[in-house]
Order: C-alpha cells, then structure tokens, then sequence
C-alpha cells in the first residue's frame, strides 16, 4: 500500500476496488502453509479459481471469535487452501499453526511498535514540558530576586544618603568646633603678642629717647636719629654676626636690632668659620618664637644644646643642616618632634642613617621639601619607611644626588610612598638605570623637574618612560652617551610646555634633536654645550624658529658656532640675556662685532675664543654688559681692554685669568673707567706688578672679589696696598703668588670672609713652563684692521691717572 501513495488515482482506485491487495496477501499465505511442489502452477489455479467464483466453501481452522465476521477475502483463501489441501499429510497442520502464530506475533510486534512509539512521545512530551516548567519557575524566581533586590537597593541607597547626611552634619559641627577652638587659640596668641609687642615698643621707646637725648649731646650718631622704621630697613640688610656687633655699639643700636622681624630669618652660614654653638644657643632662646627660617650650613661647631634650641622654634618651617657633621639620628628626633610646622629640611652631607628616615616618615606630616644628597649611610630599608609610615606623604622634592647605594627597591618605596613628587634629584649617580627610572614614574605622575646630571647609564629608553608619565617643565641630563635622538623626540614631544633644558657633553644629540627642540614655545633656558655633532644647520633651524622668541639663556661653549650663527642669535634671539660661546674656535672677529647690537644681553662668555682687539671693542658697544669672561684669550692686549674699558661703563664681573698678554695698563683702565666693578679675576696674568694693585685701589668702593692667582711678579708690596686702599673687599685668592709671604697674607686674613693663599709652584696647566711660547703666540695674532681708536688710545694711556 505504501507503492500506490504516488501511483495515478485511476490505478489506485482499480486495484483497491477488485481487492487485488488482499488476493496477495492469500496467496502468499496459502503458498507458505502447502509448501506445492509447483508454486507457479498452485498460484495459477488459485488464481483461475479466484476469477470463476469467488463463493468458496472456507473451513476455518481457528476460533471464530479471533476472527471477525467482515475479514477480506485473505481468511477465504487461507480456507480454502485448507478444504482443497484436506487429504495431504495430516503433519501440514502443524504449518497453518506456525503461520497463524506468525500472524499473530507480527500484529502483536506492531501494537507493540506503536505503544512504544506512543510512550516514547509521551515520554518526550513530558521532558520537554518539565523543561519548560524549570524554566519557567527559574524566570520566576529571578523576577521574584531582581525585584527583592531593587527594593533592598532603595533601602542601601536611603540608607546611606542618611548617613551621609549624618556624616555631614558632624562634620559642620565638627568644623565649627575647631574653628571656635582656633579662633579663640588665635585670640590669645594676639592678645599676647599684643602685650608683648606693647612691652618692647615701650622699652624700645624709652631707649630711643635715652638714645635721642645723647644724640642731642653728641649729635654723632646719624642712624639713631633717623625714625625707627627706616632705621629698622637700613638693619634688615645685616647678617646675623653684623647684627650681634651692632648690638654692642650703644643701647639704640641695641634696641634696633631686637626688634623681631630682623630675627625672622636667620642665616648663621656666613660666620660659620668663627660663630660658636653658644652664641647661636643665646640668639635662639632670645628669638626662638619668631624664627621661621633657619640656615646653618657648615656651622661644624654645633653641640647638643643648639640643637635642643632649635627643638624649641616651634614655628620654624626652613631649616637647613647641610654639611654639619654632628647630627645624628637622636637630634634629627627631637627637631622634627618637637617642630611640626617643618616644610623644608636639608640634610645633605651629614651622616645620617635609616633611623633619621624612620623618625622623619613618622614626625613630619607637613614636609615638602627634603634633601639628603651625598648620604651615604642610610639604604633601602629606610627608604621603606616614606612607603609604610604615615608621615613625609607630601614631599614634592627630593634630592638624592651621589647616593649611590640606593637600589631599584628603594626607588620603588619612593614611589610608593611620595606619589605626588614634582621635582627629583638625582645627580652624580651613575649606579641611576632605566629601570630606576622605570619603578619610580610608574606612579609619580606629576612630575616636573627632573635632574640627571652624571647619569651615564640612562639610554632612550628612560626618556620614553618619562615621555609617558610626565610633562616636565626642566630637564638636567649631562655626560651621557647613549641617548640619542629618537629619546629627545618623545621628550619633546610629550613636554610642550618645557623651558629650562640642559643637556650637555650628550655627543649623541644630532642637529636632528635640535629640530625637535625648535617645536618647544616656552623655551627660556638651553644648554647644550660639548655636543659636538651640532653643527650649523641645526642651530640656524633651531634659531629661526618661534620658539626662541623666549630665549634668555644660551650655552653653546665647545660647538661648531661660525659668524652666521652668531648672526642669527643676535637678529633673532631678542630676549637673550646670558650667552655662552666658550672654546667655539670657529668664530671671528667678524661674527662677535655684530654682538654689539644686542640690546638685552647681561652674561658673555669668550673663554678660549680666538678674538682679538677689534672684537673686544665691539663687545664694549653692548649697552647692558655686565659680565664678561675673556679668559686664554691669547690675542687681547693692554690697548684691547682700554678700548673696551670706555665703553662698558656698567661692567661688574670680569675675567681676564690666563691673558698672559695682559700688564698692569689693563687695571689702570679698568680702575678708571669700569667704576662698578666688584668681582675681578686676572689668575694666571704673569706681567702683572704691585703697580697693578695700586691702580685697584681706586678702582671704586663697588670691589668685593679679586682672583691674583699665579700673578707671580706681586710681593708683599701688594697686600701693604690691598690692606690700606681696598677696604670692601671680603674675598681674596692669591694662590701660587712665590713673591707674597706667608706673614704678609696673614695680615688680610682678618679683614676677610674667604682667603687663599699658597707659595706653591703654578700647575702645568699655567702654562708658565713655556712661557716664551705663550708670548710668542699672543703676540702674532691674524692681521686685523684696528681702528684708528687704538693710535690715540696709546696717547690716551698716558694720561690716565696713576
């Protein structure tokens, strides 16, 4: 039946109308129940009885009721095989059972089939429902717990908003309370300075009027009569020794100087050669409540009670202790306990260890500032301290230079308890790597100084790392080897705002770097002196471009500068102040003389150049020179310094050291026309005579500083001069001078704040082994055209006053 699904309806409808499915299905089973000898010739006269009648006489050979009484033609045929076959072996029966069994069994298999395929269905209909029911309750569920737990949210979220509400309003309280508390505080603190302020003005008062009536007798002291406010500005300009000495003239003087204010800021590192710890001891117990600033550098003689006055300035917030070798761990205690309003200390070349670290990262919770350059006794474990304690969490500068026992992990610590540091540190450390620098941008981002001086070791790789933490402000790199010009890309790139940059003896750094550097707007501050593979076409880059609009100062000493750069720097550079072209070999007097049309420059360098006269006198034309160094300028001569001499009328520091063509005509210029002088080297000057010492003498009252270093023609003629004529003059080097004894030196001594002196034969490096040669050179100079400015100026320096 399953072959007629597709057949065409007319055959269809043939085959199940004669039953020919059924007819089959008879033979088929009468062939299987008698087995004939001829199966072709049975189901031939089966099949011509079939067609000559149909009504055949059946002999059922089972029970009727496994029958029903409307079976097909198939039971007819089954008989009837039966009734014809009825004399065969009566062993044939056995068959019609099998066969009736077999019927029996495969209706029985196909129930069975279709209940299990029933069952299967039912089986499946109810996984897929029990499925669907899991699925259901879980959506139920989570609908029932986001809707639990958006009402629990509300809850927190009101809960919370009442304890903030709670927390503010304790806060207000609590504000209140502090500031009734300080107002009050402040109130007293008033009140009492205001008796006290009352106390002294009446002291002071009552010594002024002691003072005015011996004043009206005397009438000699011009300051006590002055009022007591411009007395008071006229004394704020001594030193804390002067002060003292003051103190000892008269009661008036007496009384100015205890005024409160002039203890304001105390700086004990001048007189540290001859103050004592008990007279800093006296001026701190007298002044210790009004002592903010405090310096002490050097002061060695420092014993345990001026520490424990300094413990006593409770308002102190600057105290430096750089270089006094007393302190230790106990006296760094008690200062930082006792002052807590401490911002700035130094600590620099003292020996102190891990527990003055342990002390600081527990006491001072306000420091900002602190240095412990050249420390060598602390290491890592103190460094721990700044990451693990509460205090020192402020600091925005740290300066570490020369401690090079500090490893990765101490930088780590750095980092992990300084994260808000903005300046750092860290010269003459050549143990400094790229992984140093590494740990410690990890987490300081706020970084904007950076010192590097001595880092030898850092590569390209350190300034990518700070490319990517920082935006600096200035940068100090020097003596470094191994960055290039792809690491001051990303510097300058990623530092727009930088303007302070020095990056010397870096022979690395290309005219490619200085192209970078051009793109930088705020550029005020450039050194890049030593780098020798800067050549022209990277500073006329660098000097067309906007940025050195704010260009102040400019070092390119020991660079390949040719007159067209000097040129440029002049026409371009109109900001610039300080300028730096020592041992640049290739300039001439051709490119210094358009120098002169510089209107803001102050600071000159000319060390080892090759210039000459000519050049010297168009120096001399710059209006706002004050400061200029000449010196190993072979070529310049006594008719050079006084051509430039009449000019430079506002000169105040000169260095003419190693000018070996020099002679005492050059200090008669200098006395006469530069009478702002007050810093004046001529190491190194052979020709010089105690002549020239006598020209100093009136050289003007302005000469604080003279260098006569290697002058060896002085004697002891010179300091009988210097100490008569030269009485402002409070720092004095007279070293290898063999013609100045050692009695005679000792006679200035006292006058003076710093003194050299020395008998010693002069350093090769003087030269003065080959003196003749030295002559010889400086005496053949490249032909030059002097004007006719020189001609006179012979005639003129004879009439210059002796």
């Amino acid at each position: 039946m399953a072959s007629l699904e597709n057949a065409d309806p007319s055959l269809k409808e043939y085959i199940l109308k004669n039953s020919l499915p059924q007819i089959f299905q008879s033979l088929l089973a009468g062939l299987c129940t008698s087995c004939p000898d001829n199966p072709l010739h049975y189901i031939e006269e089966k099949l011509l009885a079939i067609q000559g009648s149909r009504e055949i006489d059946i002999v059922w050979d089972v029970e009727d009721d496994l029958y029903p009484s409307d079976q097909t033609l198939v039971h007819d045929m089954i008989g009837l095989c039966i009734s014809e076959n009825s004399d065969d072996d009566i062993t044939k029966s056995s068959f019609f059972e099998e066969a009736l069994h077999c019927y029996r069994r495969s209706l029985m298999k196909m129930g069975f089939m279709a209940w299990k395929r029933y069952t299967l269905i039912r089986r499946i209909e109810a996984v897929i429902l029990r499925r669907n029911m899991d699925t259901a309750k879980s959506h139920h569920a989570r609908n029932v717990l986001h809707y639990t737990f958006r009402i629990w949210m509300k809850w927190v979220q009101s809960k919370k908003k009442r304890k903030s509400d709670a927390i503010k309003k304790l806060q207000k309280v609590h504000k209140l309370l502090q500031c009734r508390n300080i107002f009050f505080a402040w109130r007293y603190v008033v009140q009492d300075s205001k008796r006290t302020q009352q106390y002294i003005e009446r002291w002071e008062n009552s010594l002024l009027e002691k003072s005015n009536q011996e004043v009206d007798s005397i009438n000699n002291d011009i300051i006590s009569a002055l009022p007591s406010k411009l007395s008071l500005k006229i004394f704020q300009y001594l030193e804390s020794g002067d002060l003292i000495r003051c103190a000892k003239v008269c009661d008036t003087w007496m009384a100015i100087t205890q005024t409160c204010s002039l203890w304001n800021k105390i700086n004990f590192s001048v007189e540290k050669h001859w103050i004592q710890s008990c007279d800093i001891e006296k001026i701190l117990k007298k002044y210790r409540p009004f002592v903010v600033h405090l310096n002490l550098r050097g002061c060695m003689s420092l014993m345990w009670p001026a520490f424990r006055c300094i413990s006593e300035c409770r308002n102190l917030q600057e105290l430096n202790l750089s270089e006094c070798t007393n302190i230790d761990d106990e006296t760094v205690r008690i200062i930082s306990e006792s002052c807590q309003s401490l911002l700035y200390l130094n600590l620099s070349h003292t020996y102190v260890t891990n527990g003055t670290l342990k002390v600081l990262s527990r006491s001072c919770m306000n420091l900002q500032y602190l240095s412990l350059a050249h420390c060598r006794r602390f290491t890592d474990k103190g460094l721990q301290f700044l990451a693990t304690e509460k205090g020192c969490h402020g600091l925005v500068y740290i300066d570490l230079s020369g401690c090079t026992q500090i490893t990765v992990d101490g930088f780590r610590s750095i980092a992990d308890g300084c994260s808000v540091l903005q300046h750092i540190v860290f010269d003459n450390m050549p143990t400094f790597t790229d992984r140093c620098l590494q740990v410690l941008t990890a987490k300081c981002h706020s970084l904007v100084t950076i010192s590097l001086l001595g880092s030898s070791h850092l590569t390209d790789t350190a300034f990518k790392t700070i490319a990517e933490a920082a935006s600096l402000i200035k940068l100090q790199i020097e003596g470094n080897e191994h960055i290039t010009d792809i690491g001051w890309k990303a510097v300058c790139k990623s530092s727009p705002n930088l303007s302070h940059l020095h990056a010397a003896d870096c022979p690395k750094m290309t005219d490619a770097s200085l192209k970078y550097i051009a793109s930088l707007k705020n550029i005020s501050y450039l050194d890049i002196s030593d780098c020798v593979r800067v050549s022209d076409v990277g500073l006329r880059c660098f000097i067309d471009s906007p940025s050195v609009a704010k260009l102040k100062e400019f070092n390119l000493s020991n660079c390949r500068v040719s007159d067209i750069v000097v040129v440029r720097i002049v026409q371009r550079c109109s900001m610039l102040t300080t300028l730096n072209l020592a041992y640049c070999e290739s300039l001439t007097d051709v490119g210094i003389e358009f120098l002169s049309n510089s209107r803001c420059l102050v600071c000159l360098d000319m060390t080892g150049c090759h210039m000459q006269d000519k050049g010297l006198t168009a120096i001399g034309q710059i209006q706002c020179l004050k400061k200029l160094s000449i010196s190993e300028c072979l070529w310049i001569t006594d008719i050079g310094i006084e051509m430039f001499c009449r000019r430079a009328k506002l000169l105040e520091d000169f260095d003419i050291s190693h000018c070996v063509s020099l002679s005492d005509l050059s200090i008669k210029a200098l006395s006469f026309y530069c009478r702002a002088l007050s810093r004046l080297i001529m190491a190194g000057c052979p020709k010089m005579t105690d002549v020239s010492m006598q020209y100093l003498t009136g050289s003007g009252p302005h000469l604080r500083e003279l260098d006569i270093s290697g002058c060896v023609l002085l004697t002891d003629r010179a300091c009988r001069i210097l100490l008569k004529g030269c009485q402002t003059i409070h720092s004095l080097t007279m070293l290898y001078c063999r013609g100045i004894s050692k009695q005679a030196a000792l006679r200035l001594q006292p006058r003076l704040k710093h003194w050299e002196h020395s008998r010693d034969d002069a350093p090769y490096w003087y030269g003065y082994d080959d003196l003749d040669h030295l002559m010889q050179l400086s005496s053949k100079p490249e032909k030059q055209d002097i004007p006719s400015e020189y001609d006179n100026s012979r005639r003129h320096s004879s009439t210059l006053p002796t």
